[in-house]
């Protein structure tokens, strides 16, 4: 029988070996590294690393991400504890324990678009996305959630229940402001 610090060791070299498989977008790897392989690519990882895209949008290439989106992962998730993958894209552009800022945020929001992620969904503070990228001073994703339908008309239910444009001006965002009310104002109160 194991002890408690062998057990430590042990689930320590697991998720080494998770971590280690995502981070080199090895497929292969990674479904040996599981314990069922039939949770990839909707299920949650073991040792609390949390579902596999998500985790992939975190700490893996590009390519993974793709292969992950192609062999079905879902990039609507119901259960995604907060971040859903738009905006578990958006989160990442920063530094963070673990792991550098991605330089390629705005691609990995492209290729979940590409998949028909929502740009609606809703996360963390319940946010949308496009909240989100107001609070990463992203203009550039902003514009590209907005050709991908996101709506800027749409309020947090809780705290300020503000719209991202609310938000934008709140924190002196004028570039975004802007362009967030001129697409309010093409929208119209539909």
């Amino acid at each position: 029988m194991m002890d408690s610090n062998d057990t430590r060791c042990a689930e320590y070299r697991k998720f080494k070996m998770i971590d280690a498989a995502f981070r080199a977008g090895d497929l292969a790897a990674l479904r040996t590294a599981v314990d069922d392989p039939a949770d990839i690519p909707n299920g949650t990882m073991p040792m609390t690393i949390g579902h596999c895209l998500e985790y992939a949008i975190y700490h893996s290439p590009l390519p993974f991400i793709r292969t992950l989106l192609e062999i079905g992962a879902d990039p609507n998730p119901e259960d995604h504890t907060g971040f859903p993958p738009p905006i578990a894209a958006l989160s990442c552009s920063h530094p963070h324990p673990g792991s550098p800022g991605r330089k390629d945020v705005l691609e990995i929001l492209k290729l979940l678009l590409e998949f028909k992620a929502d740009p609606n969904q809703r996360g963390i503070n319940d946010y949308t996305a496009l909240h989100m990228a107001v609070g990463e001073r992203n203009l550039a994703a902003a514009q590209l959630l907005l050709q991908a339908g996101a709506d800027p008309r749409l309020r947090t239910r809780i705290d300020e229940c503000e719209t991202p444009r609310v938000m934008a001006e709140r924190a002196g965002f004028v570039e975004i402001a802007e362009l967030l009310a001129g697409q309010e104002a093409r929208l119209g109160n539909k």
